[in-house]
């Protein structure tokens, strides 16, 4: 006989099912989901989905149209630039530079400010007045300056390009995990903890950490939008990752000289650019709007 249950047992969807509910309900936060998904797959895939060597030069359709010109053809999808090098292979390809690079950079930061951060958070009198106020002198520096004086004292390479975004990134995360941490370090909730003898990790982690995660998420954010548009800003000065890598802002540095004659070299580097940027920025913050909701209705 199976077994049946008389009792009425309402069960409350978990933290992440509420995030998800509540980010399912904005069509703009599913589509650049979706849109981040596809950039990230093209990025991990991009070795295998290239149809042609992102450098393989075609001497015979040197400035093609996109295939949807015209005069474009159907095996150079996105047209070619002025070498005859496949455009969608080296959008496909740079995504590795313009993407990936930067998703590394902000890991390495992270996972050096944020505990940095909540090390300051926690601390208190001269030592976190002090790096209170030197972040916040770092911090009104533009990240790109900053970014721009190491290349300038190390060189243009990629190995600089990313140390640069790291060293621009930490004190954002520092700052950002400390000013969090300080604001939810006199609430009831930590005092309460504090009063019943709970350490200061446990405070920390199981305490303080699961109430600064919209904050967190929104550092993520401007931190990948920030590496992702330095090091477009850096190739597009000449300065960051170096011809022939078919970096994005590279390539929309070397077409300006034939914006005229091919304006397809600008404008779909650009585009991916830009694409990428929106959908980062809308999913981080339909991320933290979906936080917040759940804390509220809680």
């Amino acid at each position: 006989m199976p077994n049946a249950s008389i009792y009425y047992q309402q069960r409350e969807p978990s933290p992440l099912q509420q995030i998800w509910l509540h980010m399912s309900a904005n069509p703009f936060a599913l589509a650049a989901l979706y849109t981040l998904a596809l950039l990230l797959l093209m990025m991990v895939c991009s070795a295998w989905l290239t149809p042609f060597s992102p450098d393989q030069q075609f001497a015979d359709s040197i400035s093609q149209p996109p295939s949807w010109h015209e005069q474009g053809q159907i095996r150079f999808l996105f047209g070619t630039d002025d070498l005859g090098r496949d455009l969608l292979s080296r959008i496909m390809a740079g995504s590795v530079y313009s993407l990936g690079y930067p998703l590394l950079a902000v890991v390495i930061a992270a996972l050096i400010g944020i505990p940095i951060g909540a090390w300051a958070g926690m601390s208190r009198g001269v030592q976190s007045s002090a790096l209170n106020h030197f972040l916040d002198v770092i911090n009104s520096i533009p990240s790109l300056l900053l970014a721009l004086l190491v290349i300038a004292i190390l060189g243009p390479a990629l190995q600089n390009v990313m140390l640069a975004i790291v060293v621009v990134l930490i004190p954002q995360f520092i700052h950002s995990v400390h000013s969090a941490i300080y604001d939810e370090r006199y609430q009831d909730y930590v005092m309460a903890s504090r009063l019943n003898g709970c350490s200061r990790w446990y405070i920390l982690t199981r305490v303080i950490f699961p109430n600064i995660t919209a904050p967190l998420v929104m550092q993520v954010t401007l931190a990948l939008s920030t590496a992702i548009f330095d090091i477009a800003a850096l190739g597009f000065l000449g300065l960051g990752v170096q011809a022939p890598a078919p970096e994005w802002g590279t390539m929309l540095a070397r077409s300006l000289e034939h914006v005229y004659l091919s304006p397809w070299t600008m404008i779909l580097p650009g585009f991916a650019l830009f694409l990428t940027l929106l959908s980062i920025n809308v999913l981080g913050d339909s991320i933290r709007a979906a936080i917040q909701e759940r804390v509220r209705s809680a």
